[in-house]
């Protein structure tokens, strides 16, 4: 836009680029590729630990998913600092090089204690719009972070961990910034994906210097007008191959590059009506994508997707170096909130739903901040309840819900516990489908 357009105009502008930016960064979570929070998450050095963020708290296993404690998502936001709103949403959750947890909601938290505390990541951050973080995946001191602003977004960094955030911008523009990564096998390598508030133009930002300002090089994305492009993942053993999702408001896709978006796959290798939920570049080089409608799509190693049954899924996720996959269902439709598969995603055995959860992390702080919210939590989820399912086959997949059928088939009890968590969860669905499997709020 001209600098000699009238103040009047100007501030139209920003008004919109701010309304069109907070729309975005509601909308654009996890790594900016999925508007839920669900996640699940694999520390370094704790190979029995498993960690999956959920809607309300982060739960934890320390066996393997035979047992679950959670900490609850107020103390996540609000951590050693009384003054935030108790009752605002983490949007998603990261773990550093070094095993560190991260939360991103109207601030950005961190724990080095599993989850006990989370003190409030000071400097750039503070008031800001924060709209994703990435920490490096070899670095355990680097953190980035993108934030909006009236007039554009712009990316800065941390050094010490998520700790404190640097005032000095390592890229800026006008445009609205989605999401933002860095390679693991070159760690000079970012990436970052753009919109213009027009919708009209998509592109791939690259840095091969580690983002130093001047280094950042754009490259168009082919997509539609109105194609938000988000970042899925950035291959961990090729820095130029990266993953993209292309969301419209009727259709999904996903892109990839091998050239750090010189050129692109042509066709895209998927494309749905619909929209995805969940993503996994598996360690043999698979790729999976799932759908809240229970749909998995499977690309192996140099084929073709293909599309079978699944959970209802929330999210995808291995473990650095092993086999199994893992996938966060629908709690209410699939009846399980996690499973596993060990078959690439044939079948999907069952490994926790939310009634399984005994309660906060047996830490002070957390038994303390959040013994309220645990006694909320007990009657949304239905603790002691009831609420049982099967292994998921992927060719004897299990009935889907069609309305009060499958209510019935739990008896009045079951139906009882539905009806709870369908009001007692659900509130807007302007940030992504959300229930007990994925509603936001309770």
């Amino acid at each position: 836009m001209s600098r000699s357009r009238s103040i009047a105009g100007a501030s139209r502008r920003s008004a919109w680029v701010a309304a069109f930016a907070l729309a975005a960064a509601a909308d654009a979570r996890a790594n900016g590729a999925f508007p839920d929070e669900f996640s699940i998450h694999f520390q370094p050095n704790a190979p029995s630990r498993i960690l999956v963020g959920a809607n309300f708290g982060m739960l934890i296993s320390e066996d393997n998913g035979a047992t679950w404690r959670y900490s609850c998502e107020p103390w996540i936001v609000a951590g050693s600092n009384a003054s935030v709103n108790p009752e605002a949403s983490v949007s998603f959750y990261q773990v550093t090089a070094d095993g560190v947890l991260l939360a991103q909601a109207v601030n950005v938290t961190r724990s080095a204690d599993v989850a006990c505390t989370w003190p409030t990541s000071t400097g750039a951050l503070d008031g800001q719009v924060i709209t994703d973080i990435f920490p490096s995946p070899t670095d355990p001191t680097l953190v980035l972070a993108i934030v909006a602003i009236a007039n554009g977004s712009y990316i800065v960094a941390s050094h010490d961990g998520g700790k404190t955030f640097d005032p000095a911008r390592l890229y800026e523009t006008s445009d609205v910034l989605l999401g933002v990564e860095i390679s693991r096998s070159d760690p000079m390598v970012m990436y970052a994906t753009s919109v213009s508030t027009t919708g009209t133009s998509s592109k791939l930002l690259v840095s091969t210097a580690g983002g130093v300002l001047g280094s950042w090089v754009s490259r168009s994305i082919p997509a539609p007008v109105g194609t938000q492009p988000r970042i899925l993942a950035v291959d961990p053993v090729n820095k130029g191959k990266v993953y993209l999702r292309l969301l419209t408001g009727i259709s999904d896709a996903i892109a990839i590059t091998s050239d750090g978006g010189v050129t692109f796959e042509s066709p895209n290798p998927l494309s749905i009506n619909g929209q995805f939920s969940a993503f996994l570049r598996a360690n043999d080089g698979t790729l999976y994508a799932g759908t809240a409608g229970g749909s998995l799509y499977v690309r192996p190693p140099g084929g073709s997707f293909s599309q079978r049954p699944g959970p209802h899924s929330r999210c995808l996720g291995q473990r650095p170096g092993g086999t199994r996959i893992y996938a966060c269902g629908d709690f209410v439709i699939d009846g399980y909130s996690l499973y596993s598969s060990d078959d690439g995603g044939q079948t999907f055995t069952p490994v926790m739903k939310f009634t399984d959860i005994q309660g906060p992390l047996v830490c002070t702080p957390v038994q303390t901040n959040c013994a309220v919210h645990w006694e909320r939590i007990k009657g949304v989820l239905g603790i002691g309840t009831p609420f049982d399912a099967g292994p998921i086959d992927a060719g004897n997949p299990p009935p889907r819900s069609t309305g009060g059928s499958h209510c019935a088939s739990l008896g009045a009890g079951g139906a009882a516990l539905l009806i709870l968590l369908s009001f007692s969860l659900r509130r807007t669905k302007s940030r992504g489908e959300r229930c007990a499997s994925g509603e936001r709020r309770r």
